[in-house]
């Protein structure tokens, strides 16, 4: 097993954001995790054809324009055999249960999630969809651990309903309720965790050796996984968002003694299982070795 957190550090533009993109390669399946721009696609296409993948199976975090915006590429190209991602048209009863406030009905709904989500749907004729809840197994190794399904519709129907707002526990809505990723490496896991907020992945942080600092590395979801975890964890930090204010960049201002944690800043990163016996110096903070 393989993970490749790819960087933008070496892409024309470094004001631009490029977004994520992560290579999930367990040697007979490649999986990819978000992919936020057509440079990081080409990539994508350049490491299919050196390793002989026809094909990769795609899970989409959310759909924010840095995670998904190199996925229709992918898609024109032949590249993508099917879509791992939330699709809420499935749950419009559930949802219109959950608003019940009289004035919307199972189309408006519809009509709501369907703007909301407006990227995701326009795949459809293209690419098989694949509902995170129901199809779990991604590949050998590699399963999608959340979000909770009540967590996530809860969190949706606060988003249609107009009056409610667009944010839930210090993230937009659609941030907190990013697809959650495990990898497996043997009796060690990774946990990628796209923009998700802390609440959706404090269970699943609890289990994983190695984790995907959320939201491209912002300081308080970092914060607060660092005050549960032990000082043995590994990171991996995301962060190609240029100039725009998203990323790391108060993480690193902070300098958190003793944390080791590789971002994508400093180029290319890979998790293999090596990452999972790297040696804690007492007092280090690293970026990357």
């Amino acid at each position: 097993m393989k993970v490749t957190f790819l960087s933008a550090k070496n892409y024309s533009d470094p004001s631009k954001n490029y977004g994520d993109c992560i290579l999930v390669d367990n040697g007979s399946d490649l999986v990819v995790y978000d992919c936020g721009c057509e440079e990081h696609a080409q990539r994508v296409l350049d490491y299919m054809q050196l390793h002989g993948y026809r094909q990769v199976k795609l899970v989409l975090s959310h759909n924010d324009a840095d995670h998904f915006d190199g996925i229709p590429y992918l898609i024109e190209h032949g590249a993508v055999s099917a879509v791992y991602t939330l699709l809420l048209l499935k749950y419009k009863i559930e949802l219109l249960d959950k608003i019940d406030d009289g004035r919307m009905t199972r189309d408006s709904i519809a009509r709501r999630i369907e703007e909301i989500y407006a990227n995701i749907y326009s795949l459809g004729g293209s690419v098989v969809l694949k509902d995170i809840f129901e199809d779990t197994d991604v590949a050998s190794g590699i399963t999608i651990l959340g979000p909770d399904k009540e967590y996530a519709l809860d969190a949706v129907a606060k988003r249609i309903d107009n009056r409610e707002g667009d944010t839930i526990d210090k993230e937009t809505i659609v941030n907190a309720v990013s697809t959650q990723l495990s990898v497996s490496f043997g009796n060690r896991n990774l946990l990628l965790t796209g923009d998700s907020s802390f609440p959706a992945i404090e269970e699943a942080i609890k289990s994983h050796d190695v984790i995907q600092l959320p939201h491209h590395g912002k300081l308080a979801q970092a914060e607060a996984i660092f005050a549960v975890k032990s000082n043995s964890t590994v990171y991996y930090v995301s962060d190609n968002t240029g100039d725009s204010n998203g990323g790391s960049s108060d993480l690193r201002k902070k300098h958190p003694r003793g944390h080791i944690i590789h971002n994508t800043l400093d180029g290319d990163q890979e998790c293999t299982s090596s990452s999972f016996a790297a040696t804690y110096y007492s007092g280090s903070y690293l970026w990357g070795f």
